[in-house]
């Protein structure tokens, strides 16, 4: 059964997507925090700490690269991921709120907030679509 044209966009942007956490996450697992400040010697335990949660990342990339074949039967992963994605985006909101807005924070926590509920709701589209399509 040939997949449709809107699940194979699907397929492709979520592909894309999974990319921003590898690279960022082994990226982290690479260079520790001087990722974010060189110049600063950080104490083991901040560097050990930043180093483990940044694999954190790569493990959403692998699962939303994983769940790419059966995008259009099972999101299972996709819906896990959104939903990591989801509550990181609320606690960057705090952040904004209790600690200081800064408009690139304000445009990655919009990101993670509506574009991954939005993803599962077309995810979702698919899976109806596809469904209606193999019962005919």
């Amino acid at each position: 059964m040939a997949k449709t044209s809107q699940c194979l966009v699907l397929q492709i942007f979520i592909g894309l997507i999974a990319i921003i956490p590898l690279f960022f996450g082994l990226n982290g697992i690479i260079r520790g925090p001087s990722m974010l400040a060189t110049g600063y010697n950080y104490p083991i335990s901040v560097d050990s700490h930043f180093r483990y949660l940044s694999g954190l990342p790569v493990a959403m990339g692998i699962l939303l690269l994983r769940n790419l074949p059966t995008i259009d039967r099972d999101a299972s992963d996709l819906h896990r991921v959104s939903l990591l994605i989801f509550i990181g985006g609320l606690g960057r909101l705090w952040g904004l709120v209790t600690v200081s807005f800064e408009v690139s924070t304000m445009v990655t926590t919009l990101v993670e907030l509506l574009l991954f509920p939005f993803l599962c709701l077309w995810q979702h589209q698919v899976q109806k679509n596809s469904v209606r399509s193999r019962t005919k």
